[in-house]
């Protein structure tokens, strides 16, 4: 009597058994390489996004400091202003102002820009964080199917399974932009 009799599954079972676990691995496999290719542009943008981000806000700093220079010059000049100022000191309180409200305005524009990148970074982000979600569930998924294999527990191809299913949600979802789906209780307890 062989030792595939004596745990009474045949040969044909046995067949089948490694054939589902070796379909699994497969498709778990391809989904996993289509999804990092993602994760890295998706990665890739965010990193462009950040560098927006402090790029518009080291302009608006600079902004705000030329305006605040015009202002103080304008409050400079009307202090030791004398009681009748000539033409050329109004002209200069004139010009600073205008420049003033000009780095203002250059400032409220850099300041937009600055929040959409952080808006936009915060978007990628949602997304990038349903692609790590993926590939961990994904990477225990194989890991248990491979466990699987070797000890022929069929719960536990039950369970590689729901894993896997569980990892594919997520990455379908992430690939979909579906964000709503963000599960901020797991993501904040494996930050």
């Amino acid at each position: 009597m062989t030792e595939i009799e004596s745990v009474g599954e045949s040969q044909a079972d046995r067949d089948r058994f490694n054939n589902g676990i070796a379909i699994a691995v497969a498709l778990i496999s391809a989904f996993m390489a289509v999804s990092k290719i993602k994760d890295d542009n998706v990665v890739q943008s965010m990193q462009a996004a950040q560098a927006d981000k402090i790029d518009y806000w080291g302009e608006y700093q600079a902004r705000r400091q030329r305006q605040y220079i015009a202002e103080t010059t304008v409050a400079q000049i009307k202090a030791t202003m004398p009681a009748t100022p000539t033409p050329e000191i109004l002209k200069s309180v004139e010009d600073f102002t205008k420049q003033a409200e000009y780095y203002k305005g250059r400032a409220d524009e850099s300041s937009v820009k600055a929040k959409k990148a952080t808006a936009d970074y915060d978007a990628l982000n949602q997304k990038d964080d349903l692609f790590d979600l993926s590939d961990a569930f994904l990477s225990v998924a194989l890991a248990l199917f491979a466990v699987t294999a070797l000890v022929r527990v069929r719960w536990l191809f039950g369970v590689a399974a729901a894993l896997g299913a569980a990892g594919g949600f997520f990455g379908v979802a992430a690939f979909a932009g579906w964000v709503n789906f963000h599960p901020d209780f797991l993501i904040s307890f494996l930050n």
